[in-house]
């Protein structure tokens, strides 16, 4: 036999058994696998579990929420003209009755002198009259006519006195000037902003509440707020409300700050607590928690019949060492490792962690 025909039948030989071990290796695969992955419904498998205890808890109810001032208001003209003067700087603290945007007057003034002529014109005419009927020298109903020319004239010289005072437009509070919305040689009518005033003594947070804590909350009640700058507040709510959004399905609230010599701003982000009585909870690793198919916080138990069960929770407070939670009965088996690829239903072997059977 030639070289090149022992070449060939070599390299042959190499390709028949490359493929020849292929083939063993993927038998003996399959024969390996196939069955391990088979698993039987009806086998126990063992889970690492924790005992808990239900405990009484102070029940925390808790609201984001922001700063507001107690009132806000537009302050606006009574009457038209044009803006002569705007003495008040904003941020500026004000007292009720502090001049904040002044009209012309110049028309409305001419017009309180006429109407004062009116009157004096009006109560000579008057008091003659009077003098004259009590003498008896002229009819009874030229006196009465007489007083109902004055009693016209005052009425006139009031208007106008009026009219003339809506062109001071004044604070109606005590507060902060926040924002000037008229500057001098505006034109205002009726109706026209001057500027914002707000009271921000107090100081209030406005939050919303679920339906669920709509109940346990009342008036008067004592609460803490914080704020995003970690300073933290006393505060007593001072509003419910008793019918809910119809958008959100949520209950507005709002409770007083009690900030003493303290600044607090307004639109602050803030939150509220709420102490809301004792109530049954269990503090629970935060490890242990996982979430059902429709996306509903739980945790997963072992019954007395060692199936595994889903169960909703609700967090009350959150503390360092985990969190509390209500739903579980007064003692439970919690599924400490692999809660996630436990289904409902499932039967296991529970092992307290360390090894021992609870």
């Amino acid at each position: 036999m030639n070289r090149s025909a022992v070449i060939a039948a070599v390299i042959l030989a190499v390709i028949v058994g490359y493929f020849g071990i292929r083939s063993l290796m993927r038998g003996s695969l399959s024969a390996e696998v196939t069955p391990a992955a088979v698993v039987d419904p009806a086998t126990e498998i063992d889970a690492v579990v924790i005992t808990s205890e239900s405990r009484t808890h102070p029940l925390q109810l808790g609201a984001k929420g922001r700063t507001a001032p107690d009132k806000a208001v537009t302050v606006k003209s009574g009457t038209a003209g044009t803006v002569t003067s705007t003495p008040v700087r904003e941020g500026t603290f004000v007292k009720k009755g502090t001049l904040l945007c002044a009209l012309d007057v110049e028309a409305r003034s001419a017009r309180v002198k006429e109407a004062e002529a009116n009157r004096n014109s009006a109560k000579i005419e008057f008091e003659a009259a009077e003098s004259l009927a009590a003498k008896g020298l002229t009819p009874a109903n030229r006196e009465a006519s007489a007083r109902a020319t004055l009693d016209a004239a005052e009425a006139a010289l009031n208007a106008a006195r009026v009219e003339l005072g809506r062109t001071q437009i004044r604070a109606p509070f005590d507060g902060v000037f926040e924002e000037r919305l008229a500057e001098a040689g505006d034109y205002l009518g009726p109706g026209s902003p001057c500027g914002l005033l707000v009271d921000l003594d107090p100081v209030i947070v406005s939050a919303e509440i679920t339906e669920a804590q709509a109940g346990l909350l009342k008036p008067g009640m004592a609460s803490t707020v914080r704020l995003a700058d970690g300073r933290t507040f006393k505060a007593k709510l001072r509003y419910v409300a008793r019918t809910a959004s119809q958008q959100t399905r949520t209950f507005p609230i709002e409770a007083e700050i009690e900030a003493g010599d303290a600044t607090v701003a307004a639109g602050v982000t803030a939150t509220l607590n709420v102490p809301a009585g004792d109530v049954a909870a269990t503090l629970v690793a935060r490890s242990l928690f996982t979430l059902s198919d429709s996306g509903q916080l739980g945790v997963r138990q072992v019954l007395a019949d060692n199936t595994v069960a889903f169960t909703p929770i609700q967090v009350i407070d959150e503390t360092p060492e985990g969190a509390w939670v209500t739903g579980l009965p007064e003692k439970a088996t919690l599924i400490a490792i692999g809660q996630d690829y436990l289904n409902e239903g499932v039967k296991v072997r529970p092992v307290a962690q360390g090894g021992a059977r609870p």
